[in-house]
């Protein structure tokens, strides 16, 4: 390749990467909500629907689940993370995690048993077992 050929090579590679940070969930932090949405994963085993929350740093009071309208709800808010034992000035060179207000909307089967609905806490996951009345494993 010629050496104007690879100046274009790398202003493309240049180019591209730029783009693809442009286009991360994090690159625009003020997107007009007022809350984010925790990442989750939604299961089906026999049963029950099991659905997995991605809450690292979250203290259970900190947290609301609630069922309206056939829409699971995960409310509550996160605090930044601090730096630990850390007193001065601090620079930032990439902040991804998101902090603040958040809520969650899933919706959910008609024939979820509320009464027997369970979530637990464990390794910064929020687990919410929601039993499917008259199913069984």
């Amino acid at each position: 390749m010629s050496p104007i050929e690879d100046s274009f090579d790398e202003l493309v590679k240049s180019m591209e990467a730029v783009m693809g940070s442009m286009s991360s969930p994090h690159f625009f932090s003020s997107s007009g909500k007022d809350s984010w949405d925790p990442r989750v994963n939604v299961y089906e085993v026999p049963g029950q629907i099991v659905i997995c929350v991605e809450l690292a740093g979250i203290q259970p009071g900190e947290l609301d689940v609630q069922v309206h309208e056939g829409i699971l709800h995960i409310r509550g808010h996160r605090g930044k993370p601090n730096l630990p034992d850390e007193d001065g000035p601090v620079g930032v060179h990439l902040m991804e995690i998101d902090s603040g207000k958040f809520h969650r909307k899933i919706p959910v089967p008609s024939d979820i048993n509320f009464d027997q609905c369970k979530a637990s806490y464990k390794n910064g996951y929020v687990w919410i077992s929601l039993p499917r009345q008259g199913r069984t494993g």
